[in-house]
């Protein structure tokens, strides 16, 4: 399969759900589609983020050699909105080894209190709920920041981000 090409073609599911189903398991394969990603082309760029995205929640143990790459990505000034909104949607299924919760967690608690993109800030609420349940010192400030963040999308915010914030307040007051 000739990924580039099927990358370069119009954003479509069916496109993105055939590479998810070539790539499998197969870390040379994912391999491909993290330097497509990487290249400096947006369209390319663009449509690897979303495959990645998918490959990550079909296949997380995928994502376990390219932590640093995600996370040094995330951290260009110049990545596009789909790009991060990619990445921390891939980290949402991802199981974060120690090493690099602290990381993700610190680039995702500042998303919650930006004017990311609406899809960015719900699934950093995600990823870090995720995060604070391996590390019970941070569930009191995500807490608080999530009650502030319903507080300030209470008349007119975005219903994704009420919803999510709502859904890991309840989880969080369960436990």
């Amino acid at each position: 399969m000739n990924l580039a090409e099927i990358l370069q073609q119009r954003y479509s599911k069916v496109n993105i759900t055939k590479i998810t189903n070539w790539i499998g398991v197969d870390s040379q394969r994912f391999d491909q589609l993290v330097q497509l990603f990487l290249q400096d082309d947006y369209v390319t760029s663009q449509q690897a983020s979303w495959a990645l995205s998918h490959c990550i929640e079909a296949y997380p143990s995928l994502i376990e050699p390219y932590y640093v790459v995600f996370i040094n990505k995330i951290e260009d000034d110049n990545l596009s909105d789909t790009a991060k909104r990619n990445i921390i949607r891939m980290w949402q299924f991802a199981d974060i080894p120690d090493t690099f919760q602290g990381a993700i967690y610190d680039i995702c608690f500042r998303y919650l209190s930006s004017t990311e993109a609406v899809a960015i800030i719900a699934f950093s609420i995600t990823v870090c709920h995720n995060i604070s349940l391996k590390i019970p010192e941070l569930k009191t400030e995500l807490r608080l920041t999530l009650e502030d963040l319903l507080l300030k999308h209470q008349e007119g915010g975005s219903p994704a981000i009420k919803s999510r914030a709502k859904n890991i307040l309840a989880k969080m007051k369960k436990k």
